[in-house]
């Protein structure tokens, strides 16, 4: 595998071609042209889903202890759920909100205990 993000690129386009030839192999098609809302919404998946949010998840693995680097995990739901919110227009009741209440928490315990150990 070639080094640093290379290594990654080169998995990611591994693992889109093997699936395209699975999907191929079991007979899939596009039966539809996808609508222009699918596209961008596609075309911003694999800028920001996959290039950006990659990218920084590797700057990160190698600038900081792996556990605030993983906290990504964590944090991504609740910003997917605030830009539901805010330009879907989507609906939260008071589970989610105690829930990402106690995600924000633990992703601030995991930073203050990366600050204390520095």
């Amino acid at each position: 595998m070639p080094p640093g993000l290379m290594s990654s690129a080169a998995q990611m386009l591994a693992g889109g071609l093997l699936l395209m030839a699975t999907s191929l192999a079991l007979g899939e098609r596009l039966v539809a042209i996808p609508s222009a809302k699918a596209l961008a919404a596609l075309a911003y998946l694999i800028v920001f889903g996959s290039f950006v949010a990659f990218t920084a998840y590797q700057f990160l693995f190698h600038t900081v202890r792996p556990a605030l680097a993983t906290s990504y995990a964590y944090v991504n739901p609740v910003v997917a759920v605030a830009l539901g919110v805010w330009l879907a227009g989507e609906r939260v009741g008071t589970l989610e909100i105690v829930a990402m209440a106690v995600i924000v928490v633990g992703v601030v315990l995991v930073v203050a205990g990366q600050r204390k150990r520095t």
